[in-house]
């Protein structure tokens, strides 16, 4: 070590902390009193030796002033321990003169002893002061007064060898010294310091750090970014009155499930997961962890970490529309009328819950639900789980959809119909489509000369859906549902009559049967494993007829499955008052809303709505609906309608105009 250094290291830095004053104030009294207590051992040393008590009483009296009036003199606690420091090497002078005897050269171990214990102070520079003094001391008394420092004839190089000794303590005392000063002493400086570059940290990242205590209580160290996104905070505050302003319900959330927690009945991680993961502020979005931080084995702080995801959403949100839209192109491309179908359906679906003028909660219900499944089956997740929600909230809170809520499902609608608009085109535009076949059958009919009226009505029937093309779309929804079951082998027969039908007036109708689809597929088929155990073939059967007889035109769907639990049923029409004793009061039953025989509820099916819509739709068509299941044996639900319901009579209507 250099010089050079050795002096920088001995100068302490000029700030003092509050820690440092408190300290070395209170080293500067023990100084004193541990001085004041020389006296009387002073007076016994000068007695036993003979070299005047009384002068020991005096002169440790005059240095003892020395302390006690810079005391009441000096602010500065370094200064005043400055003083103790040559105090302490006068006590030191005292004690050798007064010990004059055979053990007198012993006693310089005293000034040895008191500058390792001035290390106390963390100063170097009392340790330098001490030096100097005890140097001096020696020189002067050894030239003017030998025996008060040697108890026989010294030269001067015994005095070097006493000056060397203090020298090389001196200079490892005041490595001890500074050692003590940087790494206690100054340990508020240091956590100054390490505070100080943990807060550049934290201003600079882009989470959200803070801890809590058991109460709930916020530490005051956080990220900046915590109150750029949740605001200004108190001392003291809880995070759930800090939340309280900015997301009030994940602040409520947060107050009932932290009791959990603190509580230590259940495994903090468990009630740790019971915390709101995930709160908005207008358009932001935040999720939120939490991490305990235990000291010997007992929960004592959490670490919440909030982070900002309203831009990971956004991308998970166009993502996902991109899906769909490459989905929607594929099912447009292999069945643009039928897609057409739906989306002018659904259009009006939501047009009819953003409007919120459906003022009956149970036909409400069954709008959603119909969007929803509808949506599900053409695989628009952003709107089928969104319809999911409301859903569940409609039915298990009895709350109707909020204005924000409303307009939320509005704007994904609008966002699917712009992704949409570029490959539909102008959808409004009413077009004909004739399949090859039936274009040369009308060709051949004309050239062979038949009856104008005959080739008229088949060209009429172009406007309309013939059965057939209507069963093959139904068919294809049942095997997309099964394929999300795990149920891609079942069998599905459509069985159909010669008949057309008036696409935009039975396009509600088949929107409301994928209820029936999704029941039979979802809840009546029954998985592999569980048909193999009751004896009948692995792959389920589903049969959907169509048939007309005389005035009468019917839709058939036929499933092999397990068949309705009627007790079930009767079960839950008994909890809301629903006659249940005979067959037909549970067939009513089953059209009630929140009437099912499922299990468990699934975004498919299960909540006992589709069922109600089913029939309602029906019944705009002046058509009832018969159900017939057994245990086991499967369930046939038929739908009858008069015939007059199919279509217009087109011709009728050109007659009228012709004439």
């Amino acid at each position: 070590m250099n010089m050079k250094h050795f002096l920088a290291k001995a100068i302490l830095p000029s700030e003092i902390t509050q820690f440092e004053a408190d300290y070395v104030a209170r080293v500067n009294r023990i100084a004193f009193l541990f001085f004041a207590g020389h006296l009387p051992v002073f007076l016994a040393v000068a007695y036993f030796n003979e070299t005047g008590p009384l002068d020991a009483v005096w002169l440790t009296l005059l240095v003892m002033a020395g302390p006690a009036l810079a005391t009441r003199v000096l602010k500065n606690p370094r200064t005043l321990a400055l003083v103790y420091g040559f105090t302490s090497m006068l006590m030191g002078g005292l004690l050798v003169h007064f010990g004059q005897g055979p053990v007198q050269i012993e006693m310089h171990f005293y000034f040895f002893a008191l500058l390792a214990m001035l290390a106390v102070y963390g100063n170097p520079l009392v340790i330098l002061t001490a030096a100097v003094t005890v140097a001096v001391h020696h020189l002067v008394l050894w030239m003017y007064l030998p025996t008060s420092v040697f108890n026989y004839d010294a030269p001067f190089w015994v005095v070097l060898v006493h000056a060397a000794f203090v020298v090389l303590e001196s200079i490892a005392t005041c490595t001890i010294a500074r050692s003590f000063f940087d790494n206690v002493i100054g340990l508020e400086r240091i956590v100054r310091a390490r505070t100080s570059e943990l807060r550049l940290v934290l201003d600079n990242v882009d989470q959200g750090f803070l801890t809590i205590d058991k109460q709930g209580v916020m530490a005051a160290e956080r990220s900046a970014v915590v109150e750029r996104w949740l605001g200004p905070s108190q001392a003291g505050m809880t995070f759930a009155d800090y939340l309280e302003a900015a997301a009030p319900e994940a602040a409520e959330r947060f107050r009932l499930s932290f009791e959990q927690v603190v509580d230590g009945f259940l495994p903090v991680e468990l009630t740790l997961d019971q915390l709101p993961a995930e709160f908005a502020i207008g358009r932001s979005h935040y999720r939120v962890a939490y991490s305990p931080i235990s000291r010997q084995g007992e929960l004592d702080r959490i670490l919440v970490v909030i982070s900002d995801v309203t831009s990971l959403l956004e991308r998970e949100r166009l993502e996902a529309e991109q899906k769909e839209v490459i989905k929607l192109f594929d099912r447009v491309m292999r069945d643009k009328t039928g897609f057409l179908e739906f989306f002018e359906e659904a259009h009006g679906l939501v047009e009819n819950i953003v409007s919120d003028k459906t003022e009956n909660l149970s036909e409400l219900k069954r709008i959603i639900h119909t969007l929803k499944g509808n949506a599900m089956l053409f695989g628009i997740r952003s709107v089928a789980d969104f319809c999911h929600e409301l859903e569940s909230r409609l039915i298990d809170e009895h709350e109707r959809p909020t204005a924000a809520e409303r307009d939320e499902l509005n704007k994904r609608w609008e966002r699917l119909c712009r992704n949409m608009e570029t490959f539909l085109g102008q959808r409004a535009t009413e077009t004909v489509e004739v399949e090859d076949a039936e274009y040369e059958a009308v060709l051949r009919a004309l050239l062979g000369g038949a009856p104008a009226e005959e080739v008229a009505r088949r060209i009429a029937n172009w406007r309309l859906e013939p059965t057939s093309k209507r069963l093959a779309r139904v068919a294809e929804q049942a095997r997309g549902i099964a394929r999300r079951l795990n149920k891609s082998e079942l069998e599905i027969e459509a069985e159909h009559c010669d008949s057309h039908l008036d696409p935009a007036r039975w396009a509600s109708f088949w929107s409301a049967f994928v209820h029936v689809i999704r029941n039979a597929v979802d809840h009546g088929i029954e998985m592999p494993a569980d048909r193999r155990a009751s004896g009948k073939p692995i792959h389920g059967k589903l049969r959907i007829i169509t048939s007309r007889d005389g005035d009468t035109f019917s839709i058939k769907i036929q499933d092999d499955g397990r068949g309705i639990d009627w007790d079930k049923v009767a079960e839950k029409a008994r909890a809301k008052g629903l006659p249940a004793k005979t067959r037909q009061e549970l067939t009513e039953a089953l059209f009630s809303d929140g009437i099912t025989s499922a299990d468990h509820v699934t975004q498919f099916s299960g909540r006992g709505v589709g069922m109600g819509a089913m029939r309602s739709a029906a019944a705009e068509r002046r058509g009832e609906v018969t159900v017939h299941s057994e245990g086991g044996a499967g369930t046939t639900i038929e739908f009858r309608f008069p015939a007059d319901e199919m279509a217009d009579n087109v011709l009728e209507r050109y007659a009228d105009k012709a004439a």
